[in-house]
């Protein structure tokens, strides 16, 4: 597949403007070259996006699903692009971060929130990668420290963790018309429910194959969709699409609001660890100081490096 990311920025722009006119000049083209850009991103992915009969334009469900795509591979990109360009001008009263996907858009934040006295003036960078990527930067000093998931292959280096919290990993399923779950996966009568899955190489997409390959009593469930942001599973799922297993701290607010809703008991959930790591050489002073304090306020879950 061969998609251009100025594709992806064409239909991010139609998609706000809903119109091919307007986005055109603000992609400083002609409509004629907008219109075959939009087309031929059509064509890579094999699907229609844009419903030309309406006025103003509007997005077919597909476009609506790639839109989420779209914009998490962009801003994904910015971030990447603006780290790689300021490691250069790397001062000494900045700490970087690489962050997973999902902890990047719910957790991080509050995270940070968390420490906002103690960091004082110090700037935070933002990397978000997956565990590889992230765990290869943390290795060769990209970044000083790595917010993610607990995940036993980072127990082989000589890393440093910190166990900040733990969550759930939780079945989740839009609500009928009484509160009750769609789709019940402790309900006898079911045999075959929808599931939206992550790829099985990723750490989410690892821990649920985990979950169902111990199910508790004989269901079937068949993946109506994939992709490795658990947001984009928890959009699905508001949408009556199927079951998603997704981190609690990432649905509270939909659980509140009954957009959303646990559809399996404690057999069908597992604990999520959200970690911190570092590696063992020196850091800055400033990230030698955050970590003193990280260090205190989560003393009794400290696992010291590993040597070697």
């Amino acid at each position: 597949m061969n998609i251009e990311t100025k594709w992806l920025e064409d239909f991010l722009s139609l998609a706000q403007t809903q119109s091919f006119s307007r986005s055109a000049e603000e992609r400083y083209m002609t409509q004629p070259a907008f219109s075959r850009r939009i087309r031929a991103l059509e064509a890579a992915l094999g699907c229609e996006l844009i419903d030309r009969t309406r006025v103003p334009v509007q997005l077919t469900g597909e476009g609506q699903l790639f839109q989420i795509t779209a914009r998490n591979l962009v801003l994904q990109l910015e971030d990447c692009i603006a780290h790689l360009q300021s490691l250069g001008r790397r001062g000494s009263n900045v700490i970087d971060f690489a962050v997973s996907h999902t902890l990047s858009l719910s957790l991080f934040p509050t995270f940070l929130q968390s420490l906002q006295k103690e960091l004082g003036e110090v700037r935070i960078r933002q990397l978000v990668a997956n565990v590889d990527d992230s765990v290869q930067a943390l290795k060769n000093g990209i970044c000083d420290f790595l917010l993610a998931f607990e995940d036993p292959s980072l127990m082989a280096g000589p890393f440093a963790q910190l166990n900040l919290q733990t969550e759930q990993l939780l079945p989740v399923c839009r609500a009928d018309e009484e509160g009750k779950p769609l789709f019940d996966l402790d309900d006898p009568r079911a045999k075959t429910l929808p599931y939206l899955g992550y790829p099985k190489e990723i750490y989410l997409g690892r821990c649920v194959e985990q979950l169902l390959s111990r199910r508790p009593h004989n269901i079937m469930l068949q993946q109506a969709f994939e992709s490795p942001l658990a947001d984009s599973l928890k959009v699905m799922a508001m949408q009556g699409m199927g079951i998603a297993w997704v981190p609690t701290f990432s649905i509270r607010e939909e659980l509140r609001q009954g957009f959303l809703v646990a559809c399996g008991g404690t057999t069908w959930r597992s604990p999520l660890k959200v970690c911190i790591y570092r590696c063992s050489r020196s850091l800055s002073p400033v990230a030698e100081e955050l970590w003193g304090i990280l260090t205190s306020r989560y003393a009794a879950s400290k696992i010291p490096v590993a040597q070697g």
